[in-house]
């Protein structure tokens, strides 16, 4: 029976988490040349990708907490909304599984007023199990339990607006066709 046995790969790409260890300490970072466009400029006959909301927590070490391994640490990009504009966009840490109120796509202002207040997208999470290589045990039959990172966006982000069940809400959805640009920044 062959054995497949995890490598490290190189990945560069936007909201790339990372995990720094320094001596018994672990930290996640996010890539600094991850950008959330908020629009474009007609530029003579073509649209151009000019419009960055700048991002807080970029290239800043968040330390794992104590909880870990035993609770799932997540990324995420929360945006605050106001009029279905963006105002501003954080780099949010949030501990376990149960805090869905921390985890929710779309906030409200209160169950009667459906005025968005923030928007928020999974950008990975830090997990501890034997499941980071497809095909080997599973730690019930022997396997090792290791921590990984789960990466869920792999790309730029670009606000857009939409509308579900008839209330209108704005979400960062994958665009990928922005250049890494020192302009931007």
């Amino acid at each position: 029976m062959s054995t497949l046995i995890p490598r490290t790969r190189t990945r560069l790409h936007p909201f790339r988490i990372d995990l720094v260890r320094q001596g018994k300490d672990e930290f996640l970072a996010v890539n600094y040349h991850s950008r959330l466009f908020k629009g474009m400029t007609l530029n003579e006959e073509y649209l151009s990708f000019d419009q960055t909301l700048s991002i807080t927590g970029l290239d800043f070490l968040e330390p794992v907490p104590i909880s870990f391994p035993g609770k799932n640490f997540y990324c995420v990009l929360e945006v605050e909304i106001s009029n279905l504009q963006p105002i501003k966009a954080n780099i949010v840490w949030v501990e376990g599984d149960s805090k869905v109120d921390d985890l929710n796509p779309v906030v409200f202002e209160s169950t009667t007023d459906l005025s968005q207040v923030k928007s928020r997208t999974i950008i990975g999470i830090y997990v501890f199990d034997g499941e980071q290589t497809a095909g080997t045990l599973s730690p019930d039959l022997g396997g090792a339990k290791t921590g990984y990172i789960t990466q869920f966006v792999h790309s730029d982000l670009m606000i857009c607006n939409m509308v579900f069940d008839g209330v209108p809400v704005i979400l960062p959805v994958p665009f990928v066709g922005g250049r890494l640009n020192a302009n931007l920044f």
